[in-house]
């Protein structure tokens, strides 16, 4: 479980600063991350054996299309129980640790029936209860 949640949040880590800054060094992972560079350095290492990732000459780190693929499945379930949590009322900060939680440790099915029930809510007018 730790190593796909780590997997996980590194290659979610990429896709997001990629998006946002149109690069990524493994400086910018570490920092975002809280981790230092030599683990950086290591964890980005095993990512490229196991293809999803390649570094260019520079070192700045690129999704492959698996890798790609494993982010934005990664983002897409920490914003639905994020989205979920807020709209049962927890406050932003905790929903967001939570989902950040919650997005490596549930089921595929789990996942599918959650992702649902926020959609549902979200038509309903969802948004925060107070």
């Amino acid at each position: 479980m730790k190593q796909r949640r780590t997997r996980e949040d590194y290659l979610k880590t990429i896709y997001l600063l990629q998006k946002n800054n149109g690069h990524v060094w493994g400086v910018d992972i570490a920092e975002q991350l809280g981790v230092s560079k030599p683990t950086v350095s290591i964890s980005l290492k095993q990512l490229e054996e196991e293809g999803y990732l390649f570094l260019d000459d520079t070192r700045e780190a690129h999704l492959t299309d698996a890798g790609q693929k494993i982010a934005e499945a990664t983002l897409e379930r920490y914003q639905t129980f994020k989205i979920l949590l807020e709209s049962l009322g927890v406050d932003g900060k905790t929903a967001a640790e939570d989902a950040c939680l919650m997005e490596h440790a549930v089921s595929p099915k789990s996942y599918r029936a959650l992702k649902a029930l926020a959609a549902q809510k979200m038509e309903k007018g969802g948004g925060k209860q107070k």
